[in-house]
């Protein structure tokens, strides 16, 4: 429930229902509309976890710059890109089964969240002090650069920090706009030892601010798993023993894994 003054009422609706991660798919198929759909049915049928995000032809994948999607599944042998391939027919061998299997795996889902929304480039381990609006102006910026979110997106976090903090207890924080203004997805991590006064005599010292679109919404409410699993784990102190993204990665993964434990 406390939590959910923060996060809000979607937090705690998903929970409710169980809300679980769908890896995203990206189909591609050359082999025509009716071999494309026969590829759907049997996701659908054997694999009903996996989401499709798409379907493309090789040409449109080989021109693409990168995969927005966790995996690819492909009807031929394809290159990889940013993310890994499948090959598998409609009529998938046992290998090919085994091999979306894998791609479906609890481990793997919450390494595909992690992938999906959380970035080397959007990591910083603060060695020195920093005021909170700094810092905000400082994120927000880079964000605003990269395409992520607009102008009006940092004006709109401070706002909300005013209206009522966002410290959620151990340390930690999750900073974000008033409504779902970014234009991508993304969560800025920010580790800071020596703490950042939240106002109210709250000190910050594990800092995720979330950039969510509306048109991620329903998939990004998964990332909250990671946050409840966190406070769960009063996992700030292994947090702030990270100093690269790799290792802050390690122990997000093994809190979800320890939470999924818990609870199967």
């Amino acid at each position: 429930g406390y939590l959910v003054l923060h996060i809000g009422v979607g937090l705690e609706r998903h929970y409710q229902i169980g809300f679980i991660y769908r890896p995203q798919a990206l189909l591609v198929c050359d082999s025509g509309t009716s071999t494309l759909r026969m590829l759907e049915a049997m996701l659908h049928r054997r694999f009903p976890q996996i989401g499709i995000a798409g379907a493309l032809s090789r040409q449109e994948y080989e021109a693409l710059p990168a995969v927005n999607a966790d995996f690819v599944i492909s009807t031929a042998r394809l290159e990889e890109k940013n993310r890994p391939v499948v090959t598998a027919s409609p009529f998938p061998s046992d290998y090919q089964l085994e091999q979306l299997a894998r791609m479906v795996q609890p481990d793997r889902s919450r390494c595909a969240m992690l992938e999906r929304y959380f970035q080397p480039a959007h990591f910083l381990a603060l060695d020195e002090p920093i005021a909170q609006d700094e810092l905000f102006r400082r994120l927000c910026g880079q964000l605003q650069r990269e395409g992520y979110v607009g102008p009006d997106y940092c004006p709109s976090v401070i706002e909300r920090e005013a209206i009522l903090g966002t410290m959620l207890g151990d340390g930690i924080a999750l900073p974000h706009s008033l409504g779902l203004l970014a234009r991508k997805t993304a969560v800025y991590t920010v580790l800071a030892p020596q703490g950042v006064d939240w106002g109210d005599g709250g000190t910050a010292r594990v800092i995720f601010l979330l950039a969510i679109s509306k048109d991620d919404y329903e998939e990004a409410m998964v990332i909250y798993d990671l946050f409840v699993s966190l406070m769960r784990e009063r996992a700030s102190a292994r947090l702030l023993a990270c100093r690269d993204f790799s290792s802050f990665k390690q122990v997000a993964i093994d809190c979800l894994a320890r939470r999924q434990g818990a609870s199967g």
